[in-house]
């Protein structure tokens, strides 16, 4: 069994002072995802699809974000590009509020140390970020944001 670090204890400590489920963050600061209402168990790519058209049919503008490293232009300078932890898809509400979507496979996935900084940033700005499974979860916690 491996130590746990810090900044997961205390989170243990806090959730238990305020009587709050901890979420299952692991030693690297990384948090396993799964969906809050029944999803079937698509691969990523055919959830992006989905929750990208269902989106867009309800008014909401949004992006791929294409994050990654590597030699770009042709050059010798190794560079990075996009956002670093930013959802799937960036994009706006009909209301015009920040939207970022990360998507998972339909039966979970893992939300990075980065993914998780990012998902805080968001939200304390006023943004939302959500974690999506499927077009269930989707309709669930975006649906109410709509009206």
């Amino acid at each position: 069994m491996t130590r746990q670090t810090k900044k997961v204890r205390f989170a243990r400590i806090a959730a238990k002072v305020r009587n709050r489920p901890m979420p299952m963050m692991r030693t690297d600061g990384s948090i396993g995802t799964h969906p809050s209402v029944p999803c079937p168990p698509l691969p990523e790519h055919a959830v992006m699809d989905a929750v990208k058209d269902w989106l867009e049919r309800h008014g909401c503008v949004v992006d791929r974000l294409n994050n990654g490293a590597g030699y770009l232009n042709g050059r010798e300078d190794f560079g990075q590009y996009g956002i670093i932890g930013g959802g799937d898809f960036v994009g706006m509400l009909p209301d015009g509020r920040h939207l970022e979507i990360e998507v998972k496979k339909g039966v979970g996935g893992t939300l990075g140390k980065n993914q998780v900084k990012r998902k805080k940033r968001v939200r304390r700005g006023g943004g939302v970020y959500e974690v999506i499974h499927g077009v269930p979860e989707l309709e669930r916690k975006i649906l109410p944001l709509l009206k």
